[in-house]
């Protein structure tokens, strides 16, 4: 499965992420959700009502979201905000 060909590279779902800091493991933990879906960062910035760039810097960990947008992200693949957060947390505490 691919992005638009046009825009970006293809979604590789064995892409892993750094998850040194809380920031980056929330970012891995997004990245894995998003390409297990088939999704661009710009489709899944599209549902929870961010740019494309948001979702790039939330991925790498440069960016910590908003509460409000936790939540967004959680709804989005059908988990509580405390499922998304501790998926985080187990992966940074590896």
């Amino acid at each position: 499965m691919t992005d638009d060909s046009d825009v970006a590279r293809p979604i590789n779902p064995k892409l892993e992420r750094q998850h040194n800091t809380p920031e980056q493991a929330l970012g891995a933990v997004l990245t894995t959700l998003r390409t297990a879906k088939g999704w661009s960062q710009e489709d899944l910035g599209d549902k929870v009502g961010c740019s494309e760039v948001y979702v790039n810097r939330l991925e790498h960990g440069r960016q910590s979201p908003t509460f409000r947008l936790i939540v967004a992200l959680a709804q989005v693949f059908g988990l509580r905000p405390s499922q998304l957060l501790a998926r985080a947390e187990k992966k940074y505490l590896k």
